[in-house]
Formats: C-alpha cells, structure tokens, sequence
C-alpha cells in the first residue's frame, strides 16, 4: 500500500515540480528599472527597505536567488566592479565583455553563480545559491534566470 502511495505522489508531483521549472514569472523593479524573468517555482520572500530588489526562495532557502539594483556612485567600470564584488570570494569560473560579467564557484557548501550587468546609472544583479551536492540539478536553473532587454 505505501508503495503504490509513493508511486502516485511521485507520478504526480513530478511533472508539477518539471511543468513550475519551465514556466517562467517576471519580476520588475521601479527604483532601477529592471525587469527579471525567472522560474515560477521560486516564491518571493522579501524586499529591502531600500526597495533595490527581491529574495526568493525554493524548499524554504534550499535554493536562494537575490536580486537587486544598485547606484554606481565611484563611477566603477565593470572590470572593477567584478573585482570589488570578487574580492571577498572564492572564484571557480568568470568571464566577462563589455555588457556584463558572471563569477561563480563555492561558498558554505552551496554553489553561487553571480551575474551583474552594466546599467546607464549603475549595476544590475542577481544571484543564486543552491546545495554544492545537487549541482547537476540544480544548473539548469541559472539558465532560466535572465533580465529583460531594456524597452527604451
């Protein structure tokens, strides 16, 4: 009887979990101007005060992914920006161009993968963090995340 209980609910709530992983929500912030299209399956769990961006959250923090604006007011190019932002962390893979630039690599047991892009008034970022032993898993996700390209 629990076999065939387990069999249903992983029959079920699997294609739920693939359907929430392909479909996509959007999250725009007015302060900075961006928009932020990302898996549905992630719930939104705060703003800062400072209203620069969101937190969500899968599996009650299992998997984090932060988003938020910021004002450039050292007047930082994105080469420095990266390395201000690098300085702290162990790095495992970067790249960058003159739109943007991406760091990842491994903090607390998770894999972080950091993206920032260059806006006319300053930085745009989001990061998600999700269980170094799920990594396999969990990558397909850094895919679906993406800010929009700018309308004007």
């Amino acid at each position: 009887m629990k076999i065939k209980i387990v069999t249903y609910l992983f029959l079920f709530l699997f294609p739920i979990t693939i359907l929430s992983c392909s479909t996509q929500s959007e999250y725009c912030n007015d302060r900075f101007e961006y928009c932020l299209d990302y898996p549905a399956v992630f719930e939104k769990f705060g703003s800062s005060k400072a209203e620069d961006g969101q937190i969500f959250y899968i599996d009650g923090g299992k998997i984090e992914l932060l988003v938020w604006g910021s004002v450039n007011g050292q007047n930082r190019t994105l080469q420095q920006e990266k390395e201000y932002i690098s300085q702290k962390r162990k790095v495992e893979y970067q790249t960058i161009n003159d739109k943007f630039f991406v760091i990842s690599g491994f903090e607390n047991g998770k894999v972080y993968y950091l993206r920032t892009e260059k806006t006319p008034t300053g930085f745009r970022s989001f990061e998600i963090r999700y269980p170094k032993e799920e990594k396999e898993k969990y990558d397909k996700f850094v895919e679906k995340i993406n800010f929009q390209e700018d309308k004007k």
